[in-house]
């Protein structure tokens, strides 16, 4: 972010400034984590369970050189008061955007966003290194996306933007803080669905990701997906461009080898063909890496550069990552999110796998009231797949467990899950884990990577 006066904030947000003016390097909105160089401006957020106002008396002295803030606080600190700080920052955010020539992409979806937005961005900045940002972490709701923004370099010449939408306008909301010119709905799977109702809602909330496009802007759009018909209506009057493995698109995938170390395939595409060599694994992945490929061509990139950047991505942590384990078994951790779509996808990479296939399942989360059938779903498609064995974390995974039958166990703790896996853990086996994030499945990571270090003599090898 480019360096600002308190009162020239002020006059973005429409609030007012009490006490003296200072410049502005970065904006906080956590206490526990300031700026260790350049002066903050702290954003008093509040929530159900916080009010950050309650802490503005006790930056003075600090990194914090003014507080943006909803109500004046004694304090001797420079304020900018506003009728709403969250709106604010949002306000703040797309000020900032609309000074900028950055190229924007944006991409939402029930599931992959954060492997698309890694895809993309390798891709990117194979043609502007250094000059190509991404929104990190999962910085991707009505907090974290402005602060993404706003974090930007001035003179990125690409920056990609993961958007989240846990209810009806979420997505609408952020596209008017980044203004995307590239765009994406990876897919619409039940995730949310306590919110946001039912699928056609969730598709509803995403397509505003296409009605923000300027008449110049280009749309990417997954034919196979069931709203494909429904999203190119909504991004009517933009250039589209499909892609897809099964449905008729301008992007798809010829001779897709699916491995238990990634993926190869013939990127098929407007400009001609490729050969990829893909680290990530999954059917699902390569996938990802067409949608990639369709935001790229809508930046403008050449079939080499996005060739070398596929080639040249690297898996993203938490989202099917290899692991080899000193006793020969595999563990792949899937560990960072799941819904249904999402766990599905797992379980048929899992199956494409020669060996013996285990998974370990925690809680999906805000997937409406059909949870337990869901989740039920989930128990029967494992072993429809020819999975062995499935290891339950808690009251709604033991849903899939008593669907799945013999082979399930149900556990009440990440400890006791743990230490029952590891003890039978042996050569020849792979062992997926999955789970809602609130769910802590990267817990059994953690475990099982822990009991085979070096220190105790045993040793992982990554090789995915």
């Amino acid at each position: 972010m480019r360096r600002l006066l308190l009162s020239e904030i002020a006059r973005m947000t429409g609030g007012r400034l009490h006490g003296e003016d200072a410049a502005i390097d970065v904006v906080a909105t956590d206490t526990r984590a300031l700026p260790a160089s350049g002066a903050a401006l702290f954003v008093a957020l509040k929530g159900e369970r916080f009010d950050g106002h309650d802490h503005v008396a006790k930056l003075a002295g600090t990194a914090v050189a003014g507080a943006l803030v909803s109500r004046e606080i004694d304090a001797p600190i420079a304020q900018v008061i506003v009728a709403d700080t969250e709106r604010a920052l949002a306000d703040l955010a797309t000020t900032v955007q609309s000074t900028r020539d950055t190229r924007v992409v944006a991409i939402t979806g029930s599931n992959g966003k954060t492997s698309v937005k890694a895809l993309t961005t390798a891709i990117l900045e194979q043609a502007a290194p250094g000059r190509t940002y991404s929104t990190p972490g999962n910085r991707n709701n009505e907090i974290g996306l402005p602060l993404a923004v706003l974090d930007a370099p001035e003179d990125a010449q690409f920056a990609i933007y993961e958007m989240g939408a846990g209810k009806p306008g979420d997505i609408d909301y952020l596209v008017r803080i980044a203004r995307p010119q590239v765009a994406l709905v990876n897919n619409v799977a039940p995730a949310h669905l306590e919110r946001m109702g039912s699928l056609l809602g969730i598709a509803d909330t995403k397509a505003a990701i296409y009605d923000a496009l300027p008449s110049y802007g280009v749309a990417a759009i997954n034919a196979d997906d069931a709203f494909a018909p429904y999203f190119e209506n909504r991004a009517s009057g933009r250039t589209i461009i499909r892609y897809g493995i099964d449905a008729s698109a301008e992007v798809t995938a010829r001779d897709v080898r699916v491995g238990p170390e990634g993926s190869t395939f013939a990127l098929v595409t407007p400009l001609g063909e490729a050969k990829i060599a893909l680290k990530a694994i999954g059917r699902h992945n390569v996938r990802n890496a067409l949608a990639a490929t369709a935001l790229a061509l809508g930046a403008g990139m050449s079939l080499d550069i996005i060739a070398a950047g596929l080639d040249a991505a690297q898996p993203v942590d938490g989202r099917l990552i290899t692991h080899r384990l000193d006793n020969g078994a595999v563990l792949i951790d899937d560990s960072y999110n799941a819904n249904p779509g999402s766990t599905a996808a797992a379980i048929d990479t899992l199956a494409e796998m020669a060996g013996e296939n285990w998974l370990v399942l925690g809680a999906m989360r805000e997937i409406g009231n059909e949870e337990v059938a869901m989740h039920a779903e989930i128990g029967r498609r494992a072993k429809a797949a020819g999975l062995r064995r499935l290891f339950a974390l808690g009251e709604l995974p033991s849903a899939a467990a008593q669907a799945f039958g013999e082979g399930a166990q149900v556990f009440d703790s990440h400890d006791s899950l743990a230490r029952a896996l590891d003890a039978e853990l042996r050569e020849g086996v792979r062992v997926l884990v999955k789970g809602s994030h609130s769910s802590a499945m990267d817990k059994i990571v953690t475990a099982l990577l822990s009991a085979h270090t070096p220190a105790t003599g045993k040793g992982t090898t990554h090789v995915a």
